[in-house]
């Protein structure tokens, strides 16, 4: 046997750790958005950078998606079995086929990117099409690399998990940042090319990614590789291999064509919607951009959650049912939920509290008033967005996937149905409606059937939720307070109000901390005591 880390035995821990190192991948994504949207200073252009990320994400998912959670499984349960040579090849034939995946989706997104162009934007199609196009190159080594990570998201090394994360954003931004300065600024390009070059940051940071996981596995495959010389037992064949990948694949690989349509929707159905409600082209532009770019980097804090406790729930219920250990099959399905809750729900309150100032202080806008209503209406719908693929994910991962598939469908229908009259009627806050329609539906069966498949109570969630409530509550009184005597982050210059805001944050987060800790939320999330033990008498 391998040797098993605290992280590691910890689906809470490897949660964390997951989330950590995509917390600070986003974060980063939001840090360099305040430069860059200087420098592109462009409201279409940060709203084409926007929409061409739904549309490349959706074309990744369809390709790839599936496949590293199968990965993952695979790994999980083979270690379990202490069958390292079938680990060892379940790698190599994973990297192999990502790579073929990638460049079918590569070539696609190419070939229709001259389609899809004037169905997403009014004006400068040619633009939006060439940003495609660069940033389809993506396709091809961003699913080498996450091969690679659903490998040692399967061995459960979440720490490099989550540090391969946050080094390809780094990357990513740093070459992004840098180029883009280079051309507006150096060699005094149009801006465009700025918007070409930044696309482009993704294929390149995702190469660099590839080699920095590729070091690191060089050195921990040494451990794996000699427990495989030792073990007699032979490896599965290369096309049980596949066959098993693909049957674990493709209920995930639906289930994100699914769950994901929303970009879809975003990309195509939003705008119709919404030229049918509003006739300023102006504000049509602002509330795309708001949504697909601004709305996109803060939502992304809150919902970072999803994918970190996503990545810890594959090999940690995999592992309890390999096991056949329902006991912990059902505390980890409690602490997933509880921990989610605990951290993602005042991370969003926050965001809809400071939605203002933050888009006032961070991004560039023609219209701070618009812009705050759309920030403020998605992070409503972030709450459902970092909770629902993490109860889907649990379906998928205890083996419930044609019940989970079936409702994504529902899910995907009511959304398709109903955010066209629903903005036409309402303006954009009906494209949201529509969505948390569509989601609380989906996140409300899935709990129920997880709760009927593994006799799963969830009293303590609800305990946590309602305790969880008083202390959302006082953190708006503290906010709202504060506001009133000028730490409002909405006056002064720029810099002035940052400050104001992050003080303002600041003690409404600590009054935030110090009554959940009294009411005992962290003690009952965490299983730890946090009493100050007493010294010996």
């Amino acid at each position: 046997m391998l040797k098993q880390s605290k992280v590691k035995n910890s689906i809470v821990l490897s949660g964390l750790v997951g989330t950590g190192g995509l917390f600070v991948a986003k974060l980063i994504g939001i840090v360099y958005a305040i430069p860059f949207s200087s420098i592109l200073g462009n409201v279409e252009y940060m709203g084409f950078y926007g929409q061409a990320y739904n549309i490349y994400s959706y074309v990744l998912n369809v390709f790839t998606a599936g496949f590293p959670f199968a990965i993952a499984t695979m790994v999980a349960k083979y270690t379990v079995l202490n069958d390292t040579k079938t680990v060892l090849l379940v790698k190599k034939v994973a990297i192999s086929m990502m790579m073929l995946m990638g460049f079918v989706g590569m070539v696609l997104m190419m070939a229709f990117s001259g389609v899809l162009a004037p169905l997403m934007v009014a004006n400068n199609a040619a633009i939006m099409a060439n940003v495609l196009r660069f940033l389809a190159i993506a396709l091809f080594f961003v699913p080498v690399l996450s091969a690679f990570r659903g490998y040692y998201q399967g061995l459960k090394e979440m720490e490099e998990y989550a540090f391969s994360q946050a080094f390809e954003q780094i990357f990513r931004v740093g070459f992004l940042l840098s180029a883009a300065c280079l051309i507006v600024y150096g060699l005094h390009i149009e801006r465009r090319w700025a918007l070409y070059t930044s696309v482009l940051s993704t294929s390149v940071a995702a190469v660099a990614g590839i080699l920095q996981i590729m070091h690191f596995d060089r050195k921990k495959s040494k451990e794996i590789v000699s427990a495989a010389k030792q073990q007699e037992k032979a490896s599965l064949q290369e096309k049980a291999i596949l066959k098993e990948l693909f049957i674990l694949a493709i209920p995930y690989l639906i289930s994100s064509i699914l769950g994901y349509s929303q970009s879809i929707f975003n990309g195509v159905l939003l705008p119709t919607g919404l030229k049918m409600h509003y006739t300023s082209t102006d504000m049509i532009s602002t509330i795309i951009s708001a949504t697909s770019y601004v709305g996109v980097k803060l939502t992304a804090i809150p919902m970072v959650l999803a994918p970190g406790f996503t990545a810890a729930i594959i090999p940690h219920i995999t592992t309890a049912l390999t096991q056949n250990n329902k006991k912990l099959v059902r505390k980890n399905v409690i602490d997933c939920l509880n921990v989610v809750l605990y951290i993602g729900l005042p991370v969003a309150f926050c965001l809809f509290v400071y939605s203002a100032p933050l888009n006032y202080t961070l991004f560039y806008t023609d219209d701070l008033a618009t812009s705050t209503m759309v920030i403020q209406w998605l992070t409503i719908e972030a709450i459902t967005g970092f909770v629902l693929p993490v109860v889907t994910n649990l379906m998928m991962a205890l083996k419930l996937q044609p019940k989970v598939l079936k409702r994504l469908a529902i899910n995907a229908v009511i959304k398709g149905v109903l955010m066209v009259p629903l903005t036409a009627l309402l303006g954009y806050g009906g494209a949201v409606i529509a969505s948390l329609i569509a989601d609380a539906y989906l996140i409300i069966s899935c709990l129920h059937q997880i709760s009927v498949a593994y006799h799963i109570s969830y009293n303590k969630v609800i305990a946590v939720v309602l305790r969880i409530g008083v202390g959302l509550l006082a953190l708006w009184l503290v906010a709202t307070g504060l506001n009133h005597i000028g730490l409002d982050g909405l006056s002064n210059g720029k810099l002035v109000c940052l400050v104001k805001m992050c003080i303002n944050g600041c003690i409404s987060m600590l009054v935030y901390v110090a009554v959940t800790v009294a009411l005992k939320i962290p003690q009952l999330v965490f299983h730890k005591s946090l009493s100050i033990p007493r010294g010996k008498k």
